[in-house]
């Protein structure tokens, strides 16, 4: 006898959304998407085989060449979603479960704080920001932000040899530290200006940048905001662009996007 196939979850809708899922590709071909419904919710999900089973999942989350098409799938399907229907309740990549009614008791066990994160969400789309630096611009430009920089460099002017080349020291000293200083006050005045635009805000913590890179990113954040404030979370962001455009920041904002970022998780898998 055949092993019965799982059933892998994208999101969480209120019951009465209405959607059109032709077209919308699954996780895996060949298994369409489909509706289980439970209580004052329904998830869209589909079948999906044994590289999904849990004995070999974990192996599979390390093999990024298995894992990148499949978690832009899940984004896929869940962005062609929120298309047409909000709010919708992202799940987390790999939701899995044995079977349809294993899916529908997990959603009925948790049913009211599930539909609370749906009324979190009502009305509201997740902007991305990156900032971005350019460390060229960035370096030629960072005395117009520092004054102590601008005090040693005119201190320099006239000096004897011996003097200056001291001087010269201590200044690329305090340009490493003016560098950090200023660095970190643009990020926290960048993330503070949008967090007042949003009703939740988060930032990601990045890697380590290789060295000296011609360009760097500053900071990945995300903001949940509602759609009558989007316009002036853009707004925002164009003037953070013209105040610290001269000293080589970048900003690229994206959005709407469901709120992957604020969805928070179902836990239970394979359940």
């Amino acid at each position: 006898m055949s092993k019965a196939a799982l059933i892998y979850a994208y999101c969480l809708l209120p019951q009465d959304a209405a959607l059109d899922m032709a077209g919308v590709e699954p996780i895996e071909a060949g298994s369409p998407l489909e509706i289980v419904r439970a209580g004052r919710l329904q998830a869209v999900c589909s079948q999906v085989g044994p590289d999904f089973e849990e004995r070999t999942l974990n192996e599979r989350f390390r093999d990024l060449d298995w894992l990148s098409p499949r978690a832009v799938r899940h984004h896929e399907v869940v962005d062609a979603l929120f298309g047409q229907c909000r709010p919708i309740l992202p799940l987390t990549f790999g939701a899995i479960f044995r079977s349809r009614d294993a899916l529908r008791s997990r959603i009925e066990r948790d049913q009211v704080a599930l539909a609370a994160a749906l009324d979190r969400l009502a009305r509201k789309a997740e902007w991305d920001l990156k900032l971005i630096r350019e460390e060229d611009a960035f370096h030629s430009h960072l005395r117009s932000a520092s004054d102590a920089l601008r005090a040693l460099d005119a201190e320099l002017q006239g000096k004897p040899p011996g003097t200056a080349f001291m001087l010269a020291k201590k200044i690329a000293a305090l340009e490493t530290a003016e560098a950090r200083r200023v660095s970190a006050e643009v990020r926290a005045d960048v993330h503070a200006q949008l967090s007042d635009l949003a009703s939740e805000a988060t930032v990601d913590e990045l890697a380590p940048l290789p060295s000296e890179p011609r360009t760097r990113l500053e900071m990945r954040s995300a903001y949940l905001v509602s759609e009558t404030a989007a316009a002036g979370l853009k707004l925002a962001v164009d003037g953070l662009s013209e105040q610290y455009g001269l000293l080589g920041y970048i900003f690229d904002l994206s959005g709407p996007w469901p709120p992957f970022s604020f969805a928070g998780r179902l836990p239970d898998t394979l359940g």
